[in-house]
């Protein structure tokens, strides 16, 4: 007689037999759907990618589990592990199972468990899922650009955090907090973070960008700014087949529109290996234009390029497209500002690289519903909002929960809601980088913890 009753939560499937393993993969694949958040997450990262491997015993927080809640925390800046350990005493709770105790040590050890294998698995999907629906995205001169830039993060001030990511300049051992330098290579077209490199705050950019080498592809365009103005950098693309476009650095003599800048002595950073296999000089050009705002002082910007044919690349192509190189800016600003990565918060260095690892993929994530919102409904993807995105995916979120029967019209609205928060187009718009709302009047700390002390305030008359 066929069985049609449904496995009871805690019951193993073979106890009606082996004919049974595929339906009870479906209940427990059922049973391990949390919330609308992972829903969402699981059309673009499948929930397989974390299934636990070899034999281990029954958790609550399970691989899959404990990247949602994870996820969950980085979408909402400011949320800590008590917060993602009530939202899975929720789930637990609507799906009649016994939720986990108010503690967030298992929590805590569950994100230590997580390998960072796992997440750059993860990672590596949700951005095959982009790049497989923007092959013929937006493209300079028909080619693709990439965009290489760099930004500061700092973390909780510990000892193991300064053992690999040292103080910056200035600081006093007890009243600063451990930075990190963390490099990265975009999209141009979808604003999506391909990769990374993260390293103290001591090394130099160009060593971090060498690393981001293997994500660059034959007869790309990469885009970056003076920082990365470096020979040795300049010669790795071309052998690899990619343009550069990037600001000449302030300490290079520029002559004429052609130059030849021949081999310089190899620096500590390279082996003698990888500095033997370079070029003995390289051929460049000169691009000149000048930047004129209202109000402001008229510069003269100079750039370098590989791209040698001024027919097929005009001068004022190539300044249209070093302009667009701002736009890296702003997804900086996204993924530090909206998302917190300019400071993290985790204890160890282990931890640190995992929520690093979660800032991009929740950023990539929300870079993929803009993208899904611009194409379904025709709208220019550099005028949606990030942070309305952001704001739309948390309150949206409950929608797609597996209880509710409308998923498919409620991602619809979701898109369209996307879709119709724009920003207003402002070119040459200048913003001063000053706060006008004024910090309180606390004496700074300069000395560690215990032994500051501050001198007590005037007593009012």
């Amino acid at each position: 007689m066929k069985n049609l009753t449904m496995y009871l939560p805690g019951f193993s499937h073979r106890l009606c037999g082996c004919r049974a393993q595929a339906a009870a993969g479906r209940v427990g694949g059922q049973a391990e759907t949390l919330d609308g958040l992972a829903t969402l997450v699981a059309r673009f990262i499948p929930a397989g990618r974390f299934a636990p491997t070899g034999k281990q015993r029954e958790r609550v927080f399970t691989p899959w589990v404990t990247f949602i809640a994870f996820l969950g925390q980085v979408l909402t800046r400011g949320s800590a592990c008590r917060e993602a350990v009530r939202r899975v005493q929720a789930w637990r709770v609507l799906g009649q199972r016994r939720p986990p105790d108010e503690s967030t040590s298992a929590y805590c050890q569950a994100r230590a468990r997580l390998s960072l294998d796992t997440l750059r698995a993860a990672h590596e999907e949700l951005g095959g899922w982009i790049e497989r629906r923007t092959k013929e995205a937006w493209r300079w001169c028909g080619r693709p650009v990439k965009v290489l830039d760099g930004c500061g993060v700092s973390m909780p001030d510990t000892a193991e955090n300064r053992a690999r990511w040292p103080y910056a300049s200035g600081q006093k051992p007890g009243g600063g907090f451990p930075t990190a330098q963390l490099v990265g290579l975009f999209c141009l077209a979808t604003g999506r973070l391909v990769r990374f490199a993260l390293a103290s705050w001591k090394a130099h950019e160009i060593p971090l960008a060498r690393q981001l080498l293997g994500w660059i592809e034959k007869g790309e365009v990469v885009l970056t700014d003076r920082g990365f103005c470096g020979w040795g950098l300049i010669a790795l693309l071309q052998n690899k087949g990619a343009d550069v476009v990037m600001r000449v650095h302030q300490a290079r003599r520029l002559k004429g529109r052609r130059m030849i800048w021949k081999k310089p002595q190899r620096q500590a950073t390279w082996t003698k290996a990888q500095w033997q296999e370079l070029p003995a000089a390289l051929t460049v050009r000169l691009v000149r234009f000048r930047v004129s705002v209202p109000g402001f002082r008229t510069e003269q910007v100079v750039l370098v390029t590989t791209l040698l044919d001024d027919q097929a690349y005009p001068d004022e192509a190539i300044a249209a497209l070093y302009r667009r190189r701002w736009a890296v800016e702003l997804c900086f600003r996204d993924i530090k500002t909206t998302l917190g990565l300019d400071v993290l918060r985790c204890q160890s260095p282990e931890l640190i690289e995992k929520e690093v690892w979660l800032q991009v993929i929740a950023y990539n994530l929300v870079r993929a519903l803009m993208l899904e919102a611009a194409w379904t409904h025709g709208v220019e993807l550099a005028r949606l909002s990030f942070k309305g995105t952001v704001d739309t995916l948390r309150q949206w979120t409950p929608l797609f929960a597996p209880q509710m029967f409308a998923f498919r019209r409620a991602r619809q609205e979701l898109l369209r809601i996307i879709a119709a928060d724009q920003v207003p187009d402002r070119p040459d718009r200048v913003e001063p980088r000053v706060r006008k709302r004024r910090p309180k009047s606390y004496q700074l700390l300069t000395k560690p913890r215990h032994q500051m002390v501050v001198a007590p305030s005037r007593a009012k008359k």
